[in-house]
């Protein structure tokens, strides 16, 4: 006899494809014309970014261009130089399945760059960097939640799972016209740019997400070519963007990331000497998920009053949003410069953000390191390049019951502040700025078939209406009610007990 049993489906995110392709980058690059000879090498960046990402069947191709900038001196060593080699990459991914619904993140991240000068204009340059994609869709978890039958004794726990409602990434763009403005001398050239996307307010609506920040634009720009003067600006450019996300509303919660995947910056002066314009073309790429909290009830044990019952089992995955946090923090670094002394900044910023989520005491802390750049004079009034690794740990306000606990974290830093100390250091104040989603994973034992031969009946002792029973204290009441043939609500009432647990060692009356 095999009996019914009642289940409940939730909605999880599945993951269909989590994979990172490394591009080698092997380059032998020689100097344009317009540029002067390397006197020496400062730094060189490399700084991929994506131009396209698309499903076709089942397979992600991802296209992007990898940028090289290379910081350097000429022979007149006054001035920071900036020479540029773009080159571009594609990679493909094979997707395990697909579906209508589904939403990408494809992230790049460099991993190690050398640089050397063959001649003053020749360079070889050697690095990788990696493409990480990930696929998401619906996929469905089922739970047994009842066993249909009068003579089925089942136990039951209560499980709060996230159950996915909504799913959606979407492509958007920011393209303006920006005016450094009359106060400040025209850019020949730029020399490092920046974007840094800020997320003020996220309101969701029917189907639909409205996404409100600003997108901060900083640029290091030459204002003399000759003598390589140099000046900083930075734009505030409001975002206002709808994001399709079929199954969100008012009540979900949402993890949201938004990514940029490509920027470019370009100056008007190119074509006009006198323009103060500039020119920014970005593609930023949302990826949403919708929850709700749902409260299930599943089955992880049961047994027959009358039947040798025979059970299956399986262990059911549960996924939980536990809380979203954001926060503001400063972290405080030095950076010890060579012994020429240093007498001026000339750029301060930080690059190559890691982190990992480590729970302590019961709270989730992210602790990470950034790489923190400096462009300075020094003594003799000669550019140089500084890099100082610094260590962050930021504490969320966000408790975690278990140390498998998960968190997606964006990190970016708003503002780097400086003040020289001394002949050869300079003090940092790093303010960091986290948007984090936290998630509890853990895993429960549910039952997924019950049946028992109908010739494989349980003996039962009908001799006498009650039977006496020496409990010992921890004991459970399911245990001694499935060895006896009866219930714990039975137990329970004969016995005038509360508790699912004896508490004291005695006696106890069983009623057959």
């Amino acid at each position: 006899m095999e009996y019914s049993l009642k289940k409940e489906y939730c909605s999880v995110c599945e993951t269909i494809l989590s994979a990172n392709s490394e591009q080698p980058v092997d380059l032998d690059i020689s100097l344009p014309d317009y540029c002067p000879d390397i006197e020496r090498i400062l730094k060189c960046r490399m700084c991929p970014s994506i131009t396209s990402r698309t499903i076709t069947g089942n397979r992600l191709d991802v296209d992007g261009v990898t940028v090289i900038r290379l910081y350097y001196l000429d022979s007149k060593k006054q001035a920071i130089r900036c020479c540029e080699h773009t080159t571009p990459f594609s990679c493909s991914f094979d997707l395990k399945s697909t579906s209508p619904d589904m939403a990408s993140s494809v992230r790049v991240k460099p991993e190690y760059l050398n640089c050397r000068a063959v001649s003053p204009r020749r360079l070889d340059i050697h690095g990788a960097f990696t493409v990480m994609a990930n696929v998401y869709t619906k996929g469905t978890q089922e739970y047994c939640t009842d066993i249909e039958g009068k003579d089925i004794q089942q136990r039951k726990h209560t499980e709060t799972v996230s159950n996915l409602c909504g799913i959606g990434s979407q492509q958007f763009s920011i393209s303006e016209v920006l005016d450094i403005g009359q106060g400040k001398p025209s850019p020949e050239s730029i020399l490092r740019s920046e974007l840094i996307i800020c997320l003020d307010d996220c309101r969701a609506i029917d189907d639909k997400l409205m996404l409100k920040g600003e997108a901060v634009l900083r640029i290091l720009y030459v204002t003399d070519i000759e003598t390589g003067t140099q000046d900083h600006i930075s734009f505030n450019i409001p975002i206002s963007q709808i994001i399709d996300v079929p199954g969100i509303k008012e009540s979900t919660n949402n993890d949201i990331s938004v990514d940029v995947l490509s920027t470019d910056v370009s100056l008007k002066s190119e074509y006009d000497a006198s323009s103060t314009l500039v020119t920014l073309d970005a593609r930023l790429c949302a990826l949403v998920f919708a929850y709700e909290e749902k409260a299930v009830d599943l089955v992880d044990d049961a047994y027959s009053t009358s039947y040798e019952i025979q059970l299956g089992f399986q262990t059911v995955p549960v996924r939980k949003l536990i809380s979203y946090s954001e926060m503001n923090a400063s972290v405080k670094s030095e950076i010890n410069t060579a012994d020429n002394g240093i007498t001026k900044v000339i750029d301060l910023w930080c690059e190559g953000i890691n982190y990992i989520p480590v729970v302590e005491n019961d709270k989730l802390s992210i602790k990470g390191k950034l790489n923190c750049c400096m462009f300075a004079l020094d003594k003799d009034g000669m550019p140089f390049c500084a890099e100082k690794a610094a260590d962050f740990i930021l504490t969320p306000d966000i408790s975690c019951r278990t140390q498998n606990t998960a968190a997606n974290a964006e990190i970016t830093v708003s503002a780097v502040n400086f003040r020289i100390t001394g002949d050869n250091t300079v003090d940092l104040k790093i303010d960091i700025r986290m948007r984090c989603t936290a998630y509890e994973n853990s895993s429960c034992r549910a039952v997924t078939s019950a049946e028992a031969p109908e010739n494989r009946l349980r003996e039962k002792d009908g001799t006498a209406a009650l039977t006496l029973y020496y409990a010992d204290a921890g004991e459970n009441l399911w245990n001694i009610a499935q060895l006896y043939c009866t219930s714990v609500d039975a137990l329970k009432l004969e016995n005038q007990m509360t508790d699912d647990v004896i508490q004291a060692r005695g006696m106890i009356l069983i009623p057959m």
